[in-house]
């Protein structure tokens, strides 16, 4: 795919923000499904862009930064993964499997931004101290600099290297390694979908499952037909807990009693 410069240049500035979003404004575009809808919207290939986000989501899901410990950052994992496939002409499997070192390297990369943030904390402590407030200002403006840096740089040089060392490597790949590559990636929305359900009360709502999946296996239905059917399902369940809610005596005795 040939990709145009403004294509290159909206992809690297969100890059730069991604990470930034994630720590600062919690706008909601470090999500890892938005970041391949945003990608996939760019380089025109939404439905790949979603394919890839969406799976790489279910991986987030459960997972959260507690006490400054570092996760995986599938958010740029998914921005790069969707880049490479779509510009590369690569299957959507292949992709996402590319992706998942992306998202164990920016592990390492986020301990190092933390690592190098402490001498910039140290510095505004410092000059609170010294009641030198452009300082505080100056430092603080440091540690963003660092922060968008973080997802900024792999991305640039994705968007400038990635797909031509990408493609010479796949062309060099032989068929065996590509086919496992390609089935492993098949196999992470499974795995996403298994780790969802460890932290949904299935056992409660086993029947609903049963019902998704009969529509989804057996009815062929789309995954939107799907998403509808448990709306509806969950909305004539929330107005009959309602009526039931209202109907109850709200104290008293009745007239039996």
């Amino acid at each position: 795919m040939d990709v145009q410069f403004w294509q290159i240049a909206l992809i690297v500035l969100y890059g730069f923000f991604i990470n930034y979003d994630k720590n600062g404004t919690m706008i909601g575009t470090s999500q890892a499904v938005t970041a391949g809808l945003i990608v996939g919207l760019i380089l025109g290939d939404l439905k790949t862009g979603l394919y890839i986000g969406g799976t790489l989501q279910l991986m987030t899901l459960g997972i959260s930064s507690f006490g400054g410990s570092s996760v995986p950052d599938y958010q740029t994992a998914a921005l790069v993964g969707t880049y490479i496939t779509i510009t590369t002409g690569q299957s959507a499997s292949l992709g996402i499997t590319l992706a998942i070192p992306v998202a164990m390297l920016m592990v390492q990369l986020d301990v190092l931004k933390w690592t190098t943030n402490i001498y910039f904390q140290n510095k505004a402590q410092n000059y609170a101290d010294e009641e030198n407030y452009k300082g505080v200002e100056r430092m603080h403006l440091f540690g963003v600099f660092n922060t968008i840096l973080t997802s900024g740089i792999p991305v640039l040089l994705t968007v400038v290297a990635g797909p031509t060392i990408v493609g010479q490597i796949i062309d060099y790949i032989p068929d065996w390694l590509t086919g496992g590559l390609t089935v492993a990636g098949g196999l992470l929305p499974a795995l996403g979908i298994g780790l969802l359900l460890r932290y949904l009360p299935v056992k409660s709502y086993f029947g609903y499952l049963i019902i998704g999946f009969v529509a989804a296996v057996y009815l062929d239905m789309p995954i939107l037909g799907v998403a509808l059917l448990g709306a509806a399902i969950a909305l004539i369940l929330f107005k009959k807990n309602s009526s039931d809610q209202t109907a109850q005596p709200t104290g008293g005795m009745d007239e039996d009693e």
